[in-house]
């Protein structure tokens, strides 16, 4: 079978395209269809309609064009004026080679069967980075140091998770557990029904409504008590609403923490005494300000970046980061969603930016994850999760997430090379 496109199928795909410049990445784009493609097309959508529709009188598909004119004239014209402005518009794009940052705005449709269709699409363009400076930047690795005060918070944070729990008899006080019972009372004279829901909670861990700790805080173990508790406002009803609720206090509990000694460290992890534990503790916590120092250093890089080569991002691809990052609820309050765009709109343009950065660089550097790289990724990432590397492939293809292994490595050679380029203290 020929390869070759027919006279036919070069006139249709022939378009007028005149490109008109505007602020920043904005293009306008002027695109006419001449009037022997639209024919074509019309007369080949009435050929379909008239194999689909059933008029009196009429054999299916033997019904006269004329016929079909008058009765879905309005139909075909809508119709064709659709399906030709999308068909046209994208060809119109790959001719001219623009690549589009959001959807285009189309305008100004012209047309009338046997003529000629026209019409504009304004969009975005994707912008064009072009980085001149990479280097030469003098920047400052912060490391901070490991304080005995965090050493000790985690100390107590292990206490508290191997504490046990004493049953006191006495009001109970913020840090003590308590097992409760609460049934809300629809009327001002109701009576309990005895089918309250039972909760169990550590007292000021903000598990709880503060009106309801307050409450709690007023009643002795084995009592229980009517109580008029406020709830705030939700959603678009900002109005608060007080209810009634019959509470039970069945215990209280008071925490006991663990001496912290050696038998601890062992209850905790493989420590052969406190001293191990605190060590692993300060080696955890030295990595964790490593971690931390290399994303500010990494923050400071790139902000030099963008500095040294500044360049502006068009409003459709902040426009389509926060659609992502917000996704209000269709009822949500159109102003305070307007206000949550204008406030995180800095951070989504600043993202923004990052990615296209660090794009162009893999892209002009050649920094690319090999498919070495890639195996021997997942093979370090599923040894130290303890798995298979086909059960972490399975595990990467169910979450979508496999192309992510190869982005993340191209990412660290960006990172690595940008700090080859500059001096670091």
């Amino acid at each position: 079978m020929s390869a070759d496109i027919s006279t036919e199928e070069k006139q249709d795909r022939q378009l007028d395209v005149a490109v008109e410049v505007g602020d920043g990445w904005t293009r306008k784009l002027t695109i006419t269809i001449p009037p022997e493609r639209v024919g074509r097309a019309r007369a080949a959508e009435r050929k379909r309609l008239g194999k689909r529709v059933r008029i009196k009188g009429f054999r299916r598909g033997k019904i006269p064009a004329d016929v079909i004119e008058q009765r879905y004239g309005d139909f075909l014209d809508e119709h064709v004026r659709s399906v030709l402005v999308e068909e046209a518009y994208r060809e119109a794009v790959d001719e001219t080679d623009l690549r589009p940052a959001g959807a285009a705005h189309i305008t100004n449709v012209q047309y009338a069967p046997g003529d000629r269709l026209t019409f504009q699409a304004e969009f975005e363009i994707m912008p064009s980075v072009e980085l001149d400076r990479l280097g030469g930047f003098k920047l400052q690795r912060e490391t901070a140091p490991v304080t005995d005060e965090e050493v000790s918070e985690i100390l107590e944070r292990i206490r508290s998770e191997h504490a046990d729990w004493n049953e006191v008899e006495r009001i109970p006080v913020d840090g003590e557990r308590v097992s409760v019972a609460i049934e809300p009372l629809p009327e001002p004279d109701s009576e309990p029904t005895g089918e309250a829901r039972p909760y169990q909670f550590v007292l000021g861990s903000g598990q709880a409504l503060e009106d309801v700790e307050s409450a709690i805080k007023g009643i002795a173990p084995g009592t229980a008590d009517t109580f008029e508790i406020t709830f705030a406002g939700e959603g678009e009803d900002p109005i608060s609403e007080t209810r009634r609720l019959h509470i039970r206090l069945d215990t209280v509990e008071e925490q006991v923490l663990p001496d912290l000694d050696d038998a601890l460290a062992g209850k905790a992890g493989d420590f052969e005494d406190l001293a191990a534990l605190e060590e692993a503790i300060r080696g955890d916590l030295a990595r964790h300000h490593e971690d931390e120092g290399e994303a500010r250093l990494r923050g400071q890089l790139m902000q030099a970046v963008i500095d040294a080569n500044p360049f502006a991002v068009p409003h459709a691809l902040v426009d389509r980061y926060l659609d992502e990052m917000i996704q209000a609820p269709e009822d949500a309050d159109p102003e305070k969603v307007r206000e949550a765009r204008e406030e995180l709109a800095p951070l989504a343009e600043g993202r923004i930016k990052e990615q296209l950065v660090i794009d162009k660089i893999i892209e002009r550097q050649d920094l690319q994850a090999s498919e070495e790289d890639v195996r021997e990724e997942i093979e370090r990432l599923a040894e130290a999760r303890g798995i298979s590397t086909q059960e972490l492939r399975r595990q990467l293809a169910r979450e979508g997430s496999f192309e992510s292994v190869g982005r993340n490595l191209a990412v660290e050679k960006v990172f690595e090379y940008l700090k080859g380029e500059s001096s670091i203290a």
